[in-house]
């Protein structure tokens, strides 16, 4: 018998396989067991991926829940994060109308060609939904550039209508290049520090061209922090480098006051313009 209660959603050790209308089957990336939660993070089934996806076509009728439709956002956090920081900019977007998603993964469990490899499968995968734009904060715009390449190897079953980055860290992270040189932060954070570094990111390829890409850049207090120790390593540059322009159609900066930049009225503001118009 499966007793249903609250869970954290996930975190750092469950990934997301499967979405539909706030409800998720996640998978546990080492004992590979699956769990079917609600849009509360409650846990509503346990078991194989069959047993939830039978569960969850029971709750579907019972609780009516409605059938999604247009486009879908897909919200990626970075890494160490997880899908909870996209709760204001989820709720606002909500009120516009949009369908949200906000993904989980255990990025700092597996590598970044991994994860793509999972996340081209759950949007291989999605129902009722006529394309999806992707919204990506931080090293999460490094798994999408992992993530377009599984695409093609998906045979393009998802349309990706566009691109918003968030503090995109498309010239690789000064962050993880110092820290991937230290065995306790690798054992830390995975294999997927050295693929953030700086030198691991100037290999792969950029965003194809033809897909509409804004770039949003917010300091945040990590930032503000980090800069006189990222200032003692030579050759490597600060945060919020605009360099990083060249990566999108439009961009944009946006002064910071808040500990999480969702909480920022300006950033959620600026991704629905994109949203609408494809400027800022």
């Amino acid at each position: 018998m499966t007793f249903q209660f609250f869970t954290l959603g996930g975190k750092q050790f469950w990934e997301d396989v499967f979405y539909y209308q706030k409800w998720r089957i996640q998978r546990h990336y080492r004992t590979k067991k699956y769990r079917l939660l609600d849009s509360f993070d409650i846990r509503r089934a346990s078991g194989t991926f069959e047993e939830c996806r039978q569960a969850f076509l029971k709750f579907i009728e019972m609780y009516e829940i409605p059938r999604q439709k247009g486009p879908l956002i897909v919200l990626i956090h970075g890494l160490s994060q997880s899908k909870d920081i996209f709760k204001p900019l989820s709720l606002a977007l909500e009120k516009e109308g949009f369908n949200v998603a906000a993904i989980n993964y255990p990025s700092t469990k597996k590598s970044m060609k991994a994860h793509a490899s999972d996340l081209a499968f759950l949007l291989s995968h999605l129902e009722d939904a006529d394309s999806i734009i992707l919204i990506a904060k931080g090293t999460g715009a490094i798994l999408l550039r992992y993530l377009l390449k599984e695409r093609n190897l998906a045979e393009n079953k998802f349309q990706i209508e566009k691109i918003i980055e968030i503090n995109p860290t498309n010239l690789g992270s000064d962050i993880c290049t110092i820290l991937s040189r230290y065995k306790i932060f690798n054992f830390i954070f995975g294999p997927a520090l050295k693929e953030c570094s700086v030198g691991n990111v100037r290999l792969l390829e950029k965003l194809p061209i033809g897909i509409p890409v804004g770039l949003i850049f917010c300091e945040t207090y990590r930032d503000k922090i980090l800069k006189p120790i990222i200032k003692r390593y030579e050759g490597i540059h600060i945060p919020g480098d605009l360099q990083h322009q060249d990566f999108g159609t439009a961009s944009t900066y946006i002064e910071n006051k808040h500990f999480n930049i969702f909480k920022n009225k300006q950033l959620i503001e600026k991704c629905v313009c994109f949203l609408k118009k494809n400027t800022f």
